[in-house]
């Protein structure tokens, strides 16, 4: 239960990470940093396992949402503020999953993998015209 506890930390903070939208390179630092941070809180809750498992939950999160929220704020302009805001409330309701009920990061984690699996393949059909002009 604490495995999936950190886990579900890690997420949160990686939500709360991904909540800038960045891309390129920003968006790769931002990944980096929230890595570290799950790395760090996951080994002072837990053990190295946690910290390991903390880490990865603080990459995927920050990958799968700032996606969401550049590809948002692309197609909104200056009104990606209020998406920020919804992530940031998410990232709290994920955190206190994590610390109430932790079985239930196990739903949480299936579904973002499945938003960012759903969106690469999105990404993928989109530009798959494009593909075949080389």
């Amino acid at each position: 239960m604490h495995l999936l506890q950190d886990l579900g930390i890690g997420i949160a903070i990686g939500m709360l990470a991904g909540t800038t939208g960045t891309t390129g390179s920003a968006r790769g630092r931002m990944v980096l940093l929230a890595a570290v941070v799950g790395l760090v809180v996951g080994f002072l809750i837990d053990s190295l396992l946690g910290a390991v498992l903390a880490g990865a939950g603080g990459a995927a999160g920050c990958l799968v949402i700032s996606d969401l929220v550049f590809g948002a704020s692309r197609r909104e302009g200056s009104g990606a503020g209020a998406l920020g805001f919804i992530v940031a409330l998410a990232a709290l309701i994920v955190l206190a999953i994590a610390l109430l009920v932790p079985i239930a990061i196990i739903v949480v984690a299936i579904a973002l993998i499945w938003l960012g699996y759903s969106r690469h393949r999105r990404n993928q059909r989109k530009h798959a015209g494009l593909r075949v002009l080389r």
